[in-house]
């Protein structure tokens, strides 16, 4: 009997017993699927195989380093026993781990929530229908998956607010329509025209040097145009009396338009503008009456004043304008730098760097945007070319002791982004960034408190992630006093409670992503605890929908490293849940995302776990497919870049679609199947010639087509497929 077999490094005899009977069937060559069960073969890489399962064991980690940074990770107050150290000797500490029956995270997500969300078409959606249905409850508006024998899986209903909520505002169409009087247009009629409409006018100078022509025009006081070469520039109309604000705005029919007021020096608004009209109401100060109107061309500056008020409350609104603002003129330099702002907030990089790059070209001396297009360049895993930016900044003429922190800051993180961190160079820059940040967290202006705080914190927390990485001695003792530091930084901040929230945020994804470092950085439950409390309290306080979604992804990432911090720990139990609800908070964090490479990969692979849990474990194929029908278009991308191929363990990845493949082959989707299978054998192979995969992990691959072409009655493609399946067995192979 020909049977479909994992990989060599992804079947695991312990778990393919335990969930062998399970499985819908083996692959009889010329036969329609059968009910028999097949035979259980090969192992598990130890990246999947613990996979839902638990391991009490002991789980070594790297203890120590060869060569020790003198003073590193010294600071002010900070003693030297403090820092870790090295030793030349190489030694494993184990760690001792039991398994209690229920994950550290599980036992927090036990407590808030039992009905997980399922998975949505976000991350591209299956080519064809799913085999499992789905129905929604309209009572408790929660989706119940429907298994193979037609009976609703078991529920217990959620207690607490699910990661996918509401409905994703669209990006807002502006309603352009500028404003005209009597047929006169601001920067279209001419002076002629208008006086062969209106007759002759009373020509004047205004005070600021304009010239200008008046007429009497009823039931007006008196209008007035700006005329600059011959053509009107502006119509201000004064009013015989004033008027409430609605209702002229209602007369004038701009009364649903969002308006952005102009304020005078202590704060009183003396004008209301309407930027898509090109209209401003003159206000009294200190009333809500209008006494004038002013008729202009579409400012830039209108839509950019307006998103500036508007950027925390609606950033969709915020960006519709800025992105306006930039069509009205190509060269405004401040709409680049809030549109720039607001594309790295939202994760949209690709459009941050191109806003980045003409920035630069716009205003080459401004610090803000180069070291902006720094973070840009780290966010796109371009860790050599934010360096060169940074050293640039770094190497001009005065820059300023916060700038100098900021700067030391990102080549921090620079030095621990890429294939080979350099973690001693880490600690080295981060430590420079909090001596030069903590004098200016005393100061008076709360601006520079904030920014100084946020430098010191992300210092803080990288110095704990790069030791907990690296290979440094003591890390059970020196790490949990980072975190300590890091916790007092943010409880004695003294701005508003919006920007403590999100340093309290970037806190718990610090401590996190040290406790996905290392073992001994402590348990990650506290602070999965806190980081699920604390959305809690940033959803009640943030009313933006993007906002919101951006908190979301933040607690995705922040779960992520729950996640791998419990693999590391031997605790596994309870994966498939946390991972599901992980990957919840991701999509839902991802919907106005423009995911990288490195964040297609990462997802995708949270995604492909979830749906081999479901195969392995649950035997269900099914669900296992709606969840690989998600990963497929996230490792290839429509774009150029392909994330598979262009990954440095592209024989993992070829595994991977070697894995996927036997699911859709279950459950009868067998063009896809043999696709997958195909994908994955290129991919494998590309990793035998650049020497990173044994070769003898292609008979396995080889081993699955034979079948599936056997099966397909493709007698010679599969004695094809079964020979070379034979040879790769035999080989000698290319150790990793």
């Amino acid at each position: 009997m020909a049977t479909l077999r994992k990989p060599c490094s992804f079947v695991s005899s312990s778990l393919f017993l335990a969930a062998f009977w399970a499985l819908p069937a083996s692959l009889v060559a010329a036969e329609p699927p059968s009910q028999s069960t097949p035979r259980p073969l090969l192992r598990l890489p130890e990246w999947i195989e613990s996979f839902g399962v638990g391991r009490p064991n002991a789980v070594e980690q790297p203890a120590t380093k060869s060569a020790r940074p003198e003073g590193a990770v010294t600071v002010s107050g900070v003693e030297q026993e403090d820092q870790a150290t090295t030793s030349s000797a190489s030694e494993r500490a184990p760690v001792d781990t039991e398994s209690s029956g229920e994950g550290p995270v599980r036992r927090w997500l036990t407590e808030r929530m039992a009905a997980l969300p399922t998975p949505t078409a976000l991350f591209g959606g299956p080519r064809e229908a799913p085999a499992a249905e789905t129905r929604t409850d309209e009572t408790s508006e929660r989706t119940t998956e429907t298994v193979a024998d037609g009976r609703d899986a078991p529920e217990t209903p959620a207690t607490v607010t699910a990661p996918v909520a509401a409905t994703p505002d669209e990006m807002p169409a502006l309603s352009i329509d500028p404003a005209s009087f009597r047929g006169v247009h601001p920067g279209k009629t001419t002076r002629a025209e208008i006086e062969a409409t209106w007759g002759a006018g009373e020509p004047f100078t205004t005070e600021e040097g304009e010239q200008a022509v008046a007429w009497s025009i009823e039931p007006f006081d008196r209008v007035e145009v700006a005329i600059e070469q011959d053509v009107v520039t502006a119509i201000r109309i004064k009013l015989a009396e004033a008027v409430p604000i609605a209702e002229l705005a209602k007369q004038l029919e701009i009364s649903e338009l969002r308006t952005v007021s102009i304020l005078d020096e202590e704060g009183r608004s003396i004008g209301e503008v309407y930027p898509e009209r090109g209209v401003i109401l003159s206000v009294e100060p200190g009333t809500r009456a209008a006494d004038g109107i002013m008729i202009e061309p579409l400012d830039p500056e209108a839509f950019v004043l307006r998103a500036e008020g508007e950027m925390e409350s609606s950033a969709a609104n915020a960006v519709a304008d800025l992105n306006y603002a930039i069509q009205l003129d190509p060269e405004h330099v401040r709409a680049h730098r809030l549109l720039l702002a607001m594309s790295s907030e939202q994760g949209k990089w690709n459009e941050a760097l191109r806003l980045a790059e003409t920035a630069v070209r716009l205003d080459p001396q401004d610090i803000w945007t180069r070291i902006k297009h720094a973070s840009v360049l780290l966010a796109l895993d371009r860790p050599d070319e934010a360096r060169v930016v940074l050293e640039h900044v770094a190497a001009s003429e005065g820059p300023s002791p916060l700038v100098m922190a900021q700067v030391k800051r990102l080549l921090g993180r620079a030095a621990l982004a890429g294939p080979e961190p350099d973690h001693q160079a880490a600690v080295e820059h981060f430590a420079d960034a909090i001596r030069r940040a903590a004098p200016l967290a005393a100061k008076k202006s709360p601006a520079m408190q904030a920014a100084a705080t946020e430098v010191l914190l992300g210092a803080h927390l990288g110095t704990a992630r790069a030791i907990a990485e690296g290979t440094w001695q003591q890390k059970s003792r020196v790490i949990p006093k980072w975190i300590a530091r890091s916790e007092t930084i943010v409880t004695d901040f003294k701005g508003s409670d919006t920007e403590k929230l999100i340093l309290e945020l970037q806190l718990c994804r610090g401590v996190l992503a040290s406790s996905a470092g290392s073992t001994e950085a402590g348990e990650p439950l506290p602070w999965v605890k806190r980081l699920l409390e604390l959305r809690e309290r940033m959803g009640e306080a943030m009313t933006d929908p993007w906002r919101r979604r951006q908190v979301d992804w933040e607690v995705g990432l922040g779960l992520r490293d729950a996640l791998t911090a419990a693999e590391k720990r031997g605790d596994a139990t309870d994966m498939l849940d946390n991972a599901t609800l992980t990957a919840a908070y991701l999509e839902r964090g991802a919907e106005h995302r423009d995911l990288t490479v490195t964040e297609r990969r990462d997802v995708g692979e949270l995604l492909f776990r979830i749906g081999i849990m479901h195969s392995l474990q649950r035997g269900d194929h099914a669900t296992a497919v709606t969840w690989f029908d998600r990963v497929v278009p996230l490792w290839e991308p429509e774009e150029a870049t392909d994330v598979a191929a262009s990954a440095s363990d592209a024989g993992r990845f070829g595994e991977s679609y070697v894995s996927m493949a036997i699911s859709y082959w279950q459950i009868g989707r067998r063009e896809d199947a043999l696709a997958l299978s195909q994908r994955g054998v290129d991919l494998m192979v590309a990793a035998v010639e650049a020497r990173t995969l044994d070769e003898r992990a292609l008979a396995v691959a080889y081993g699955n087509l034979a079948t599936m072409y056997a099966e397909e009655g493709d007698d010679r493609q599969s004695r094809a497929y079964a020979e070379m399946a034979s040879r790769a067995e035999l080989t000698g192979g290319t150790l990793r």
